[in-house]
């Protein structure tokens, strides 16, 4: 019966989540409609702000709820490290291979997008990715306080150009209406996003909670956890928000939200994991960051020669994904 009830809590809390996006993604599109930003702002700066809450939360948790929840210090730094690192590698593998699905549905051989903002968004992610593995070196340590600095200051003139640029290549389009309605749009479109945001936070809660408690229950080590249990549920707002927009063919918003997302990790969250923790990074972690910046190259490098973002292309990034939960599986 035990078991039953934490299933049961998992399944509503995903249905939650799942729900919640879709009125996210509609007011968040509305929003983006709104204020004349293009799809690309919309997907990579907006939506990530909404979405991006549950694994913001996940490191502050680990961190500062040592004292009361009696966890070694060593192991809450794990799992934030684990946490902070882990997002970005399910999201630039697991969820982009997740895209090829809806493209094989709709018989379609590749994304269509505008690939300058994709290449321009893949820069910043390989230099944040530069800086996290140079810096888990214990010979830069002296060093090592510049490096949030720098991490915040690449978001901010990523979130600047991407803006500047979306703006400039901005097209009047015509966007679902807003599902919640009220005589004042303004205040429709307030209430919908407040409650979007509220199900996702709160229902991304229950789902992680319950993803530990079944994790634990089968002895999986903190560590593993960290990096690949809990931003399975952490990410799935974004994994969700992105197969809804592929699904509707708008491929720039559901490109911008995953690597939009990708770069607020490798910035912002890179930053706080330098100051809150050690950086000490074990082998399983360094394993996580080199696999995830050569699968972001190998993108990268492939989309650059061949203009596009072909399906074979996410086939890629899915098998590194499982490569790599072969080697933490039988490790």
């Amino acid at each position: 019966m035990h078991f039953v009830t934490h299933f049961t809590i998992a399944l509503i809390s995903l249905l939650t989540i799942v729900f919640a996006c879709n009125l996210f993604t509609n007011a968040i599109e509305f929003l983006g409609n709104k204020l004349k930003l293009g799809n690309n702002a919309t997907g990579s700066i907006l939506a990530v702000i909404g979405t991006g809450l549950p694994e913001f939360i996940v490191p502050f948790v680990a961190i500062f709820g040592v004292k009361y929840s009696g966890m070694e210090m060593n192991i809450a730094s794990d799992i934030a490290l684990g946490a902070i690192l882990g997002s970005p590698f399910m999201l630039s593998t697991l969820a982009l291979f997740l895209l090829l699905f809806v493209l094989l549905i709709q018989k379609r051989k590749e994304i269509d997008i505008d690939v300058d903002f994709v290449l321009r968004d893949y820069k910043y992610i390989l230099i944040a990715y530069l800086i996290a593995i140079i810096f888990s070196f214990d010979f830069l340590d002296k060093y090592k306080a510049f490096a949030p600095v720098v991490l915040l200051l690449l978001y901010v003139v990523f979130v600047y150009r991407t803006v500047v640029k979306s703006r400039c290549t901005c097209i009047e389009c015509e966007c679902e209406k807003i599902y919640f309605k009220f005589k004042n749009k303004n205040l429709a479109l307030f209430i919908q996003l407040l409650v979007s945001l509220l199900g996702l936070v709160i229902a991304s809660h229950f789902f992680v909670n319950e993803i530990k408690y079944f994790s634990l229950s089968f002895g999986v080590a903190p560590s593993i956890l960290a990096l690949l249990i809990t931003p399975f549920a952490t990410e799935l707002p974004e994994c969700i928000n992105s197969i809804i927009w592929t699904k509707q063919k708008k491929d720039d918003l559901a490109l911008a939200n995953i690597l939009g997302a990708i770069v607020f990790q490798t910035t912002l969250l890179f930053a706080i994991g330098m100051l809150l923790t050690s950086w000490d990074i074990n082998n399983l972690i360094l394993l996580n960051l080199i696999l995830t910046f050569f699968s972001c190259l190998v993108f990268f490098l492939l989309v650059a020669l061949s203009k596009k973002i072909k399906a074979s292309f996410l086939m890629f990034l899915g098998i590194i994904y499982f490569i790599f939960l072969t080697i933490v599986l039988i490790k």
